[in-house]
């Protein structure tokens, strides 16, 4: 191997450690949403037994219903509904159901996946979480990766 070729294998790995430490800062710190909507860092997970829960600040927000969604790789268009099932959506705005999301102070905490075999889905999976205040609709996507975590 030359020079050149080993610190572009050294910058794929750093590329890589990024994406994964990303995925945990997810996790560790709340997340806000925006009317224009923000992109999230990846997630990676264990397809065997995946659990995603995101907490959102809120901020002065007081969100009315709350929402998640999937859009997988094979082409389904999904949403968790308020007993933690994904259902076909159409992908319409009026048709998102309330999930009912916990709020705790100024935060969302919003359940997405919770110890679920996706071992035979293909990957990237984007998900959307969202809500709904009496004035605004903001929400945030992030990528669920096949990895480690």
């Amino acid at each position: 191997m030359t020079g050149s070729t080993n610190w572009r294998c050294l910058r794929v790995l750093f590329v890589i450690a990024l994406i994964i430490t990303g995925a945990r800062d997810l996790y560790a710190e709340p997340v806000s949403l925006a009317e224009l909507g923000v992109i999230l860092p990846s997630i990676a997970v264990e397809a065997e037994n995946v659990s995603v829960d995101l907490q959102v600040r809120l901020a002065t927000d007081a969100p009315l219903r709350t929402f998640v969604t999937a859009h997988t790789a094979s082409g389904s268009v999904l949403q968790r509904n308020n007993l933690g099932y994904w259902t076909p959506w159409s992908g319409k705005l009026d048709d998102l159901v309330n999930n009912f999301s916990t709020q705790t102070g100024q935060e969302l905490f919003v359940k997405i996946l919770k110890e679920e075999d996706m071992s035979n889905e293909m990957f990237p999976i984007r998900i959307t979480v969202a809500y709904e205040t009496s004035s605004t609709f903001k929400f945030g996507v992030f990528e669920l990766i096949k990895g480690q975590n």
